[in-house]
């Protein structure tokens, strides 16, 4: 029997065009987050990490890796995406992707201002990832984690909304999530801001927590939102 697996995603440089100094990132992250856990073994997963590129089309990066003829073997059991998101304090995972680009600022020279991702899309999609589970295994690790309910109408939230979206398209079991890493601390430091930050190794930690919650449960567990959610 085919051994299942987990495709983890990080993002790539962005926001050189961005007015905001702390939204300048030469080194995103999430895709050393990502690469990190490449080939690793998680609760009977193999997990697999990728960097993705911003000058492409989220489409364009995660239907190869979803195609059953992806090389990898069959369709991913789940699809958990990462990225930054400046000046938040802990580690989110989000339950909720929106049908919208709307930019804080150009990338590659774009700037949506409202459009949907897919006309012919939903408005949203839930996170079909066990995300209250992950944050409960991620806090238990001993890192901060929240649920998150806004992606943003970035990036983050095109690659989840896609990643969400192929999967339905497609006709596939795999489960998709995003997950919202702070800022680093060498990030913060080199811009001299006075934002949060978090060590790449908590948020690695994290992110291993949460990939052991996704193989350990189908299903999510059923506990009140007893925490405070953006």
């Amino acid at each position: 029997m085919t051994q299942p697996w987990i495709l983890v995603t990080g993002n790539g440089a962005f926001g050189t065009e961005a007015s905001r100094t702390e939204l300048h990132y030469a080194d995103n992250p999430s895709s050393a987050v990502a690469l990190a856990v490449d080939g690793e073994e998680i609760g009977g997963h193999r997990v697999v990490g990728r960097a993705l590129l911003w000058n492409e089309r989220p489409e364009e990066a995660l239907l190869p890796l979803l195609a059953p003829d992806s090389g990898i073997g069959p369709p991913p059991a789940a699809v958990v995406s990462c990225g930054v998101f400046s000046g938040r304090t802990t580690v989110t995972v989000e339950r909720t992707a929106v049908n919208v680009e709307d930019f804080q600022f150009a990338e590659d020279g774009r700037r949506p201002a409202g459009e949907p991702l897919y006309p012919d899309g939903p408005a949203a999609y839930l996170s079909t990832l066990p995300i209250k589970a992950m944050s409960t295994a991620m806090r238990a690790a001993g890192v901060p984690a929240l649920i998150s309910n806004s992606a943003s109408t970035h990036g983050c939230n095109a690659v989840m909304f896609t990643a969400l979206h192929l999967a339905a398209r497609l006709g596939l079991p795999t489960r998709c999530g995003f997950v919202h890493l702070p800022d680093t601390p060498e990030h913060v430091a080199r811009i001299g801001h006075n934002g949060p930050s978090m060590d790449l190794t908590l948020q690695i930690a994290a992110v291993r927590a949460g990939l052991a919650a996704v193989a350990a449960h189908p299903a999510d567990i059923r506990v009140p939102a007893n925490e405070w959610e953006w």
